[in-house]
């Protein structure tokens, strides 16, 4: 947390939100994440069978452009965590997006359209050395940067980046017909869910933002000591029922935004979380792609892009393994400059061993 000085150390405030627009953009997020990743459960992929050909299209469109997870849809998402004049109601959320200008804006906090594509190319993008293309104006950096993968046709891509008012327009129509179509049946049941999880949390002594996180996440490390360690201005919580085995956060500005996943008894659910933990455990374990990288990682930490040679495995495809054992906990990652180093968990071992002991005192027939 900040430490203004070595006597005195201020904690950023924390506030718990239960915001349905909030809830729709993420749930919209983890719809299209679906087709990337494992571990995806509930809604998102029940949705995925349910929503009109043309709508999911324009979600999925939304989710890619302009180079991949988490596209403009997801960094919208992540932005929305600074605008909370946004969170209210689809009127709100959708006069925002009206309101962003065509440009590049400003890129912190208040982005225009441009500059949203512009935050989907960058913001996100492990191993790229951002620094080179800081130095570059906005659009030459992002064709450079289009040009250097394999699996995007720049000139489209820039077509649309050079048509904003085009690009607003498809994603006001996407969020509209998204709540009236499918969010604003659900609503009624989700709510209310979400917002005595939020009641909880506010009662609850909350000074110390990295344990409410390991709380909130039922993680022993959570993002806040990891990957998104630093000092904040404040910290915002939101439950989501559409998670899965994934966490999702946000670093805008000097904000730090975190989902985390609604506790089964606000969600009306019985299961045992730790039996549920244990399945997606097992569920990772049974894979021979994932089995081969943790035994390539037994021995010492590997960056992602060692491990796609190594392997000989696309990038996307290593991407997807070690994101999903990550989420349930087989391995745990570090960041180091421009490069993300994986290592296995140590203390998934315990876990594991727990279920051995089942057949241990098992009765012989």
């Amino acid at each position: 947390m900040p430490r203004l000085t070595q006597q005195t150390t201020v904690e950023a405030p924390i506030r718990f939100v239960a915001s349905p627009m909030l809830d729709m953009m993420n749930a919209m997020y983890f719809t299209g994440h679906v087709t990337i990743s494992e571990g995806v459960e509930g809604w998102p992929v029940e949705l995925r069978r349910e929503m009109a050909p043309d709508l999911l299209g324009a979600l999925d469109f939304a989710f890619d452009y302009p180079a991949g997870d988490p596209g403009v849809l997801g960094t919208l998402c992540d932005n929305l965590w600074v605008h909370p004049e946004a969170w209210r109601d689809l009127d709100a959320l959708v006069s925002y997006v009206e309101s962003m200008p065509n440009g590049i804006g400003e890129l912190e906090r208040a982005p225009g359209i441009q500059g949203l594509v512009y935050q989907a190319m960058f913001r996100y993008q492990d191993e790229v050395d951002s620094s080179i293309y800081a130095r570059m104006p906005h659009r030459e950096a992002i064709e450079q940067r289009l040009r250097g993968l394999d699996d995007r046709d720049a000139e489209a891509i820039l077509h649309l980046y050079d048509r904003p008012a085009e690009l607003r327009e498809r994603l006001v129509t996407l969020i509209s017909r998204f709540y009236r179509e499918h969010y604003a049946s659900e609503m009624p049941r989700r709510l209310p869910a979400l917002e005595r999880s939020v009641a909880r949390h506010r009662v609850e002594p909350s000074s110390d933002a990295e344990a409410v996180a390991r709380r909130l996440t039922g993680r022993q490390k959570s993002c806040l000591e990891a990957g998104c360690a630093g000092r904040y201005e404040q910290h915002v919580f939101a439950p989501s029922m559409d998670m899965g085995v994934y966490n999702s956060c946000a670093i805008v500005g000097d904000v730090h935004g975190l989902f985390y996943p609604l506790e089964p008894e606000f969600a009306g659910i019985t299961a045992d979380a730790a039996e549920t933990r244990l399945a997606r455990l097992y569920k990772a374990l049974g894979d021979e792609q994932r089995l081969r990288i943790l035994r390539m990682l037994r021995d010492r930490e590997m960056y992602a892009q060692e491990i796609v040679e190594k392997t000989g495995l696309h990038q996307s495809v290593v991407s997807r393994h070690l994101s999903f054992m990550k989420a349930v906990g087989l391995v745990q990652a570090r960041r180091q400059n421009n490069m993300k180093f994986y290592s296995l968990n140590p203390d998934v071992r315990e876990t594991l061993a727990g279920t051995l002991t089942l057949f241990g005192t098992a009765v012989r027939g």
